[in-house]
């Protein structure tokens, strides 16, 4: 046995912001048509079950035919609006972005302490709130507020998981809560999105078998204290695939087989100039 500062559990966000892009900027840079922050909670269904469904719901909306016709004239109207707003974009330090969260506290996870699932407060609305683009804000909402809950599929979000958020929203990479979802429709017959989000750990003083087995939650002693919350250290700026960001921070063999995976692999991914407009990573913090 030894003691010392070791990782107790990991996770992946439960709440994304989603930005839909075109590249309807100067000399064709990508700029966000929409921008809407979905909040997650504390199920025990894995956050990335909402994440699939919210980001193939949208890309069947924005890709659907009969959307074509509005959203081609929306994109043009926005060419026009960011060559009129050039030089009236504020500077990257200085624009908004969603705060960060307190996580919920640690549980030892052995299924042994679960408990009762608390609905999170619901997310204001502002009637104030400016849509440049109506109707590529609609259907960035339909995506994310469709009612698809069946014996199967429990992903719905109640209105006040959804809030609008300004077109110069950015995403700092710095947060636990959340992560970055980027969809680009810059060209309508292959939409294609990507996925920029880290893992964040449960980290404490404990003893422990070492550093090549880990803490475990059923043979070693729970932390003395609350842990804290630390964001992993590397965080590249670049979009993966459902696919890719799956296997990356999950078990493979839970994934592998799912219907709604299995589409998303299939879909364009963008290019990584798509997040110059949503963008920046600040240095690596530590988060309580």
């Amino acid at each position: 046995m030894m003691w010392g500062y070791t990782t107790l559990y990991s996770r992946t966000p439960r709440s994304f912001l989603f930005a839909v892009v075109a590249n309807v900027g100067p000399s064709g840079a990508s700029r966000p048509l929409a921008v809407a922050y979905r909040q997650g909670c504390d199920r025990t269904t894995e956050p990335w079950h909402r994440l699939v469904a919210d980001t193939l719901a949208l890309i069947e909306i924005l890709s659907d035919p009969a959307n074509r016709a509005p959203l081609e004239a929306e994109r043009a109207l926005a060419e026009d609006w960011y060559r009129r707003s050039k030089g009236d974009e504020a500077h990257i330090n200085k624009r908004p972005s969603v705060p960060d969260s307190p996580q919920p506290p640690f549980v030892v996870p052995d299924g042994r302490h679960k408990k009762p699932v608390l609905l999170r407060p619901q997310l204001p609305w502002y009637d104030d709130t400016l849509s440049e683009f109506p109707f590529i804000t609609t259907c960035l909402l339909l995506g994310l507020l469709r009612d698809d809950s069946d014996a199967i599929n429990s992903n719905s979000a109640r209105p006040g998981d959804v809030q609008l958020q300004p077109l110069s929203t950015i995403f700092r990479g710095d947060c636990a809560e959340y992560g970055l979802v980027v969809i680009d429709i810059s060209d309508l017959d292959s939409v294609k999105y990507g996925i920029v989000a880290f893992r964040m750990h449960y980290m404490a003083e404990v003893w422990y078998r070492g550093r090549s087995m880990g803490w475990d939650p059923v043979e070693d002693k729970p932390p003395l204290k609350e842990p804290d919350v630390i964001l992993e250290s590397s965080r590249p700026r670049v979009p993966l695939s459902i696919y890719q960001w799956l296997c990356k921070y999950h078990i493979y063999e839970d994934v592998k087989g799912d219907p709604s995976i299995l589409r998303l692999k299939d879909m364009a991914l963008v290019d990584t100039a798509a997040l110059d407009c949503t963008s920046v990573f600040t240095l690596p913090i530590r988060l309580r």
